[in-house]
């Protein structure tokens, strides 16, 4: 499992929006959790950590890729 820290995200279409971009990554296998009050992602599968924070910055909030 990978956890992603986000910073930016201050609403429910912001989870929508950053699920979304997880889920069309190629190695995503299932996008278990983007929470909302601690600003963190959960995903498995192995997918390219760049790619992860390269996608999240494309939908306008920070990321780091923390486990």
């Amino acid at each position: 499992m990978t956890k992603i820290k986000i910073e930016g995200m201050s609403c429910e279409h912001c989870v929508a929006a950053v699920t979304k971009a997880l889920n069309n990554l190629e190695g995503v296998s299932k996008v278990v959790e983007v929470n909302l009050k601690t600003g963190q992602a959960e995903i498995e599968g192995n997918p390219d950590r760049q790619a992860l924070i390269h996608a999240i910055e494309e939908e306008g909030y920070q990321a780091e890729v923390i486990s």
